[in-house]
């Protein structure tokens, strides 16, 4: 088992997500997904760290899926949800995947890229089970402004200003998580951080080629004193970026 694994984390992570996935997942990223891709019945879906299922219960269940991962528990939780088109097997996303299909129309890897240590890989696997012009879809925690030990919100009084203090980004990093930070004994994930121009050339590399990049800020609104300003920052420091990629050959 992988050390980046969510399998020691999983009733914590299974307890974030729900069963329709966190707030963000709800508001502002599978709504925004919905927005920008066209996906039909006749759609097949490969969901690459599919957690426990959270994008398959958004998808019309006549649309043929297969969601892996590499937590046993994650995947036998997303199985209580599947249906009849719906298939989730436990697999290591940075190896040799557990399926034959080379026709997927869309493959998608939410809010997980940045938990694999051998992202290029995931992403090699992605475009193989691709058909051509498949859509890859990957949201990322902001590469920018969300780095983990890296970014942390600064406010200026004087000012009334929130601003975003980032004291790394070009540098490649691995850097642990503490799931409960408050406790004594607490498991640990791993969040590997990479520079936008990354991301870039693995898909480069794997026949992939960018069609959109977004940038999705937070919905949501603070009240009290200060919440003119945290707005404000809300808006101009996203929180999640989504690329989409096209398959060319």
């Amino acid at each position: 088992m992988s050390s980046t694994s969510f399998e020691e984390s999983s009733n914590w992570y299974a307890a974030c997500v729900g069963d329709k996935g966190h707030y963000f997942h709800r508001n502002v990223i599978l709504p925004r997904i919905k927005q920008i891709l066209t996906m039909h019945k006749s759609s097949k879906i490969i969901d690459l760290a599919c957690g426990s299922g959270v994008l398959q219960r958004w998808l019309n269940p006549e649309i043929e899926y297969v969601g892996l991962d590499i937590s046993k528990s994650l995947i036998n939780e997303a199985k209580k949800h599947a249906k009849k088109t719906q298939t989730f097997l436990q697999a290591d996303i940075t190896e040799q995947l557990p399926i034959t299909d080379t026709d997927f129309s869309h493959a998608f890897l939410i809010l997980a890229l940045q938990n694999i240590e051998d992202g290029e890989k995931a992403i090699k696997n992605a475009s193989m089970h691709l058909k051509k012009n498949g859509k890859f879809i990957i949201v990322l925690n902001h590469p920018c402004f969300r780095i983990p030990r890296q970014s942390a919100w600064v406010v200026d009084d004087d000012k009334k200003l929130q601003s975003r203090l980032v004291s790394s980004y070009m540098s490649s990093m691995k850097i642990p998580i503490k799931t409960h930070p408050s406790k004594k004994s607490s498991s640990l994930t791993y969040s590997f951080h990479h520079p936008i121009g990354t991301y870039i050339k693995w898909l480069y590399s794997s026949n992939l080629v960018v069609e959109k990049i977004e940038e999705l800020c937070s919905d949501k609104k603070s009240t009290g004193t200060k919440a003119r300003m945290e707005n404000r920052s809300r808006k101009e420091f996203p929180l999640f970026m989504i690329i989409v990629a096209k398959k060319v050959s």
